[in-house]
């Protein structure tokens, strides 16, 4: 994962008339208690022990929560949010309340609104909120 704001690539909208983020709430949400559940230790530990250079959990969920803080902002069309480090045992509210951010700023959207991103990239909301949801899956699979 990276801190810079995912880019979603260009694709065909769905045609649905509003976003359905439930499937991604649901699934940060999931993401969150999973982190708030974590022993310090393990939260502490690499994702992958076969990479000496991998993130630790911490690192990872804090990476996830500035991607969504970024994506935020992004629809919003406002500037970055810096998500502090507040250590270990906060990341999984980090995460909560970044996804929860994120739900509020995609929900008054129609999913082919189109929107600028990053320098000037342009991208549709829901394939803002299909790419917080590889986001989330994909900690999701590391933790």
């Amino acid at each position: 994962m990276s801190s810079r704001i995912p880019i979603p690539s260009a694709g065909k909208p769905s045609g649905s008339l509003t976003v359905d983020i439930g499937l991604f709430v649901k699934e940060a949400g999931a993401v969150a208690d999973r982190l708030r559940h974590l022993s310090e230790s393990r939260l502490k530990a690499p994702l992958t022990a076969r990479q000496e250079t991998s993130p630790t959990r911490a690192g990872a969920a804090l990476e996830l929560a500035q991607c969504l803080a970024d994506l935020a902002a992004a629809v919003e069309g406002e500037p970055r949010r810096e998500v502090p480090d507040l250590g270990v045992f906060v990341v999984g509210d980090q995460v909560a309340v970044t996804s929860r951010d994120l739900a509020v700023a995609v929900a008054p959207h129609r999913e082919e609104q189109a929107l600028i991103l990053q320098d000037g990239e342009v991208g549709t909301v829901g394939e803002v909120v299909r790419t917080a949801r590889e986001i989330v899956r994909e900690l999701a699979a590391a933790i």
